[in-house]
């Protein structure tokens, strides 16, 4: 759980900075992550305050990390190969679940969450990046022995195999 949780955080970093990014550089978004998540607790005069701000900030960095857990595990499970495509189709995931079901539920009817079109193709990359960079994390930093290597374990059974029949060696 802990790799999983670092990891996201810095998943939630690569999201965050292009979140800034868009919205400041490329003026293509219209609110940040932090409004967004202080949003779940608060009305808006009491987000837009410091104290409101730090709230959205951990807010966001726990629910990141928190999402980087399941993610971890399906690189153990499934293998450390093709990370990059793995963590793409997880910030996918991740985008649809917080802007589709759980934005829906919670925020779209009292303006938490963005409506309108660039935002939210703003946050499609945005979470694009959060997968990419949790499951390239977890790939990097991880112990080797956590993930389950398909190619040598297919390997490994033929050898196997072959040195039980003919016998021991001397």
């Amino acid at each position: 759980m802990i790799p999983g949780m670092a990891c996201g955080a810095v998943g939630t970093a690569a999201k965050m900075l292009g979140n800034l990014f868009n919205r400041h550089v490329l003026k293509k978004s219209d609110t940040t992550y932090v409004e967004i998540a202080a949003g779940l607790f608060m009305n808006k005069a009491e987000r837009e305050k410091p104290v409101g701000r730090i709230v959205g900030f951990l807010a966001d960095y726990a629910l990141g990390a928190i999402l980087g857990v399941p993610l971890v595990y399906v690189l153990k499970y499934t293998g450390k190969d093709h990370a990059f495509l793995k963590g793409l189709g997880y910030g996918h995931f991740a985008w649809v679940g917080m802007y589709g079901a759980v934005g829906r539920a919670l925020g779209t009817s009292r303006g938490v969450f963005p409506l309108n079109a660039d935002t939210n193709l703003s946050a499609y990359f945005n979470h694009s990046w959060y997968g990419i960079a949790t499951a390239l994390m977890a790939k990097s930093l991880a112990d080797p022995s956590f993930f389950l290597d398909s190619r040598s374990s297919t390997e490994q059974k033929p050898h196997a195999q072959s040195d039980s029949a003919s016998g021991p060696r001397r």
